[in-house]
């Protein structure tokens, strides 16, 4: 089966469902089908919907041929988006390093590191970056978090901005607790968050 033709099946189906969004993106796709930024909205899309890795592994596996350009595009799309939660949600499955490597490369810092747990999987590595600093505030914001076993990203997050409780801040420090503002989260095997203000907290690793 082409391609073309696993797009022209998948918006039908997601129109018959109700999944307008990835029907639209389906479509748009099929006018264009070599248009990274059509391709990413696809696959955003698709897990902001709630389906599941095998549902569109196929399309990250054709769309992804040079993954240091897809996550390059997601993340500069970032840089300035604050809803762009498809860009975010395409960086899940992607290499956790290398994301950061690239994010460092366009811009970003690395303010701290963490690790979580998870129920019967490896640890989570999560990497908080930022672009710029002003006193307590941080901007934008980019979290990485990724398997420690595969290195895969299953948790990404996307703030305008990081507020800290410290009286001020500079790099070397521990970031302590603060707020997010205008954040979304994108986890992996699904999830799809937005919130216009969420308590943070985080510790140097």
């Amino acid at each position: 089966m082409t391609i073309n033709t696993k797009l022209k099946k998948l918006e039908d189906k997601a129109m018959a469902k109700g999944e307008y969004a990835v029907a639209a993106a389906a479509a748009h796709l099929l006018q264009d089908i070599v248009c990274v930024d059509k391709q990413i909205n696809l696959v955003g899309a698709m897990h902001e919907v709630g389906y599941l890795q095998n549902s569109f592994s196929p399309y990250r596996k054709e769309f992804r041929a040079d993954e240091s350009a897809w996550i390059e595009r997601c993340l500069s799309r970032l840089v300035t988006a604050d809803h762009d939660y498809w860009a975010l949600a395409s960086l899940l499955g992607c290499n956790g390093p290398t994301t950061v490597s690239i994010a460092i490369g366009l811009g970003f810092k690395s303010a701290a590191t963490r690790l979580y747990e998870r129920f019967d999987k490896p640890k989570v590595h999560v990497n908080t970056l930022y672009l710029t600093a002003n006193g307590k505030v941080l901007h934008p914001v980019l979290e990485i978090g990724y398997d420690t076993a595969e290195m895969k990203n299953v948790d990404v997050g996307r703030a305008r901005a990081l507020s800290l409780e410290n009286a001020q801040w500079q790099l070397g420090d521990c970031l302590g607790v603060g707020a997010l503002s205008l954040s979304m989260q994108a986890k992996l095997p699904h999830g799809a968050w937005r919130s216009v203000w969420t308590a943070f907290e985080t510790w140097d690793a």
